[in-house]
């Protein structure tokens, strides 16, 4: 008999987030900060330059996340990449915010494709939940 009942339960939504963690008498600020924490996302991005690849890469697992791309990116063996996306709610607001601001440096095409992949990750995440 098993003494502390373990077992999975599904949140698919910041409510039914918010909702289990004031089941455990969390208080409702604590549950408000937690509840995008609760929720775990992949998302799949298909063509995506290398130089794109690598950068979402590395901003993912700076905030805890990570980011699958193809073998061939690091060495650009090949032009694109599909991109496999994995993370909290919470790590992939923050990585919509840091891809906002990439590329301001690069000519302004390089810097709207970074706005363009974040505005698309935004609006997914939002259709999904």
């Amino acid at each position: 008999m098993a003494r502390f009942n373990a077992a999975p339960i599904t949140i698919s939504n910041e409510e039914a987030a918010r909702t289990e963690i004031l089941k455990i008498d969390v208080s409702e600020e604590a549950a408000h900060i937690m509840a995008p924490k609760a929720i775990f996302r992949v998302m799949k991005l298909h063509g995506v330059r290398n130089a794109v690849g690598n950068i979402l890469k590395q901003e993912m697992l700076s905030i805890g996340g990570e980011v699958a791309v193809s073998q061939y990116t690091v060495n650009c063996a090949r032009p694109s990449t599909d991109v496999l996306i994995m993370g909290t709610l919470k790590q992939f607001y923050k990585l919509i915010q840091k891809m906002k601001v990439q590329g301001w440096v690069l000519e302004k095409e390089r810097e709207l494709e970074y706005k363009e992949i974040a505005d698309e990750i935004e609006k997914a995440l939002k259709e999904s939940l």
